[in-house]
């Protein structure tokens, strides 16, 4: 069945309604000539977040990159400064023990040639008419202290020899311990049995001259 509407005004009056939802409609989602500041805004953050979101990123990947980087140059700098450390201690370990070693040398060069310097003074000062009979150590290194006995012609000999035995570079300080004569074995003659106490006082050598000694 096909109903006809023949009343003009109802259709016209449902028309009005229907174009004023349209523009209500429109003005809502803002419309061909108007803008709402709603939708506008919206858009902007739309638009506005992934760009800031892809800033924020990049800034965050970039800092992330600057501390790796430190890092590793701050490892790297770790490590160099331990090996350092390491060759510092052994190099002073070594220093050290070759001071050592150094000084355990001199002490057994410089006491290695004390007996051949003392009888080489002890027999080298004696004038004429004079005889040794002993040569004892009185007290060790490094106060080394001798007692020589011999026998003389005369008191005047014994005096002498002290003289000598004082001007020597190795010994010095002198003691005359006792002195007497004696008649000489086999023989109606007298003699001057003496003793004496020497010590052993190396005079400091020039430079240059410890290795002439040594050889």
């Amino acid at each position: 069945m096909i109903e006809v509407n023949l009343h003009p005004a109802g259709a016209k009056a449902r028309a009005k309604a229907k174009g004023r939802r349209r523009r209500a409609g429109r003005s809502a989602l803002g419309g061909r000539g108007t803008r709402s500041p709603w939708l506008t805004g919206m858009i902007a953050v739309l638009i506005a977040a992934p760009l800031l979101i892809g800033a924020m990123w990049f800034l965050q990947r970039s800092r992330s990159g600057s501390l790796e980087e430190r890092r590793h140059t701050a490892r790297a700098d770790s490590t160099r400064l331990a090996d350092l450390r390491v060759l510092s201690d052994s190099l002073t370990f070594r220093q050290r023990l070759v001071r050592e070693r150094v000084e355990l040398i001199r002490g057994l060069d410089r006491d290695r040639f004390v007996w051949p310097h003392v009888l080489d003074e002890v027999s080298g000062s004696l004038p004429d008419f004079v005889w040794l009979t002993s040569i004892q150590e009185s007290s060790p290194l490094p106060g080394l202290t001798l007692e020589i006995r011999g026998m003389a012609a005369t008191a005047l000999a014994v005096t002498e020899y002290v003289r000598r035995l004082e001007m020597s570079p190795y010994l010095g300080f002198v003691r005359i311990l006792g002195s007497q004569q004696i008649p000489a074995e086999g023989t109606d003659l007298d003699v001057h049995a003496f003793t004496l106490l020497v010590d052993y006082t190396p005079r400091p050598e020039p430079r240059g001259a410890g290795s002439e000694t040594g050889a």
